[in-house]
């Protein structure tokens, strides 16, 4: 169970805006903006500086969004955003979506997704996931679901930070070598990502599908 309702403020200077995401002290996976959150989010920034028009009517989806920092981001930047998780957890996503949504200048709409499925909907130009490798009984379902969602022409973006139990490392490993049957994957440098919000602790990834 979640409790202590509180918002978080979460800066994007680029735009002289600041979002806020209802979050709880503690709790469950969804209760938190984690931190890979943050820092992919504000990848994503970094990119918008270099072209303002990156994400403008792009197709985003993102997987495991959790409390929405990411996918609302993407939209704040001008992207046409389906942020996805589990059904039970799109009320608080769709309360985050209504709390920002005087700053979004694309679209953002919360969507229920079991990974394994997909979305009645086209592949999407970007896929965003932060922090979504938790259990290893779903990596199969998600790595499908990204199959499923993407094209070689697919920009993947996955953020996650490597914590030192070996329920995670097992989970990580389990998760890399079934994504690379389907896609090739580079590690973005430190020194490309946002100078503040990086950390030697979570991998930031560029993922694309291969032509099989």
């Amino acid at each position: 169970m979640c409790s202590l309702e509180y918002f978080r403020d979460f800066d994007l200077e680029s735009m002289d805006i600041t979002l806020k995401f209802r979050q709880q002290e503690y709790g469950d996976v969804n209760c938190v903006v984690w931190d890979a959150a943050l820092v992919l989010a504000k990848y994503l920034e970094t990119l918008y500086v270099k072209q303002y028009t990156f994400f403008v009517s792009k197709r985003v989806l993102e997987l495991g969004a959790g409390l929405g920092c990411v996918g609302i981001t993407a939209a704040c930047f001008g992207g046409d955003v389906i942020l996805t998780d589990l059904s039970q957890n799109l009320q608080q996503l769709q309360c985050n979506i209504d709390e920002n949504k005087l700053h979004i200048k694309g679209n953002a709409k919360a969507d229920a997704l079991k990974w394994g499925n997909k979305l009645q909907a086209e592949p999407f130009d970007i896929l965003l996931m932060a922090d979504c490798i938790y259990y290893i009984e779903v990596i199969e379902d998600l790595v499908k679901t990204m199959v499923d969602s993407t094209t070689p022409e697919t920009l993947i973006l996955i953020s996650q930070e490597i914590r030192d139990t070996d329920k995670q490392k097992t989970s990580w490993e389990m998760f890399t070598n079934t994504l690379i049957k389907y896609f090739t994957i580079s590690y973005i440098p430190e020194d490309e990502q946002h100078p503040i919000y990086r950390s030697s602790d979570i991998l930031l990834i560029n993922a694309k599908k291969k032509c099989l």
